[in-house]
């Protein structure tokens, strides 16, 4: 399966066996931790199945949830580049199964296949993207235009066309809306009770049913 943050999306099919057969596969149990904020690692995810959400904490206990992983997704890319300390914490949100490439193995991928340097920039570049946006999307605008961003973000992420509208197949709770988008679990459920009296969504426990993809991509970016 390809993610949207998938390194294997943009190498060749050659560089993709050698990416499989040089990686080894690891289980994670929900709510484990994967690294931690400030550890040092040298290796690299790719989510084979479940759902990784990525965090920064500050001092004081306050947290932000970047991002949510699904399948085909890859993750911890920045340690194997420059060796350095890791900038947030990667934590299971559900069962789940990596493959995962020790740093050296990577640059042994990279001497062996020279489209995997391309692929990684724009890897990063990508996640950079995404993170710039998260960092926006906690601060800036209302929150129903906050909570419609996170949807739209969500849909294009992992959403999957279902009856009736883009179903968020990943667990997706308010809770984790809510540290995505700098606000309290009731405000994220007053909001999404909005959406949903609108018909522009159907809330499940945890998973949530995008009615409307186009209004609430209107919503998110309305001025």
């Amino acid at each position: 399966m390809t993610g949207w943050f998938d390194l294997l999306q943009w190498m060749p099919a050659e560089a993709q066996a050698t990416f499989g057969m040089l990686a080894q596969r690891r289980r994670y149990r929900a709510g484990e931790t994967i690294y931690g904020q400030g550890t040092h690692g040298r290796e690299m995810y790719r989510l084979v199945d479940g759902s990784v959400r990525l965090s920064f904490v500050r001092a004081n206990g306050c947290e932000l949830v970047y991002l949510v992983f699904a399948p085909g997704d890859c993750f911890g890319v920045s340690s194997v580049v420059d060796g350095g300390e890791r900038p947030q914490t990667a934590q299971a949100s559900t069962d789940i199964t990596v493959d995962v490439l020790q740093a050296r193995d990577f640059d042994g991928l990279r001497a062996a296949h020279r489209e995997a340097d391309e692929a990684m920039m724009k890897l990063l570049a990508r996640q950079m993207r995404a993170m710039s946006a998260s960092f926006a999307n906690a601060s800036l605008g209302t929150l129903r235009q906050r909570v419609a961003r996170c949807l739209a973000d969500a849909a294009r992420s992992f959403g999957k066309p279902a009856e009736g509208g883009i179903a968020l197949d990943q667990h997706l709770p308010q809770s984790e809306i809510a540290l995505m988008v700098g606000t309290s679990r009731q405000s994220v459920n007053r909001v999404l009770q909005e959406f949903q009296s609108e018909g522009l969504v159907a809330t499940r426990y945890g998973s949530v049913l995008i009615r409307s993809p186009g209004r609430i991509g209107e919503i998110a970016h309305e001025a």
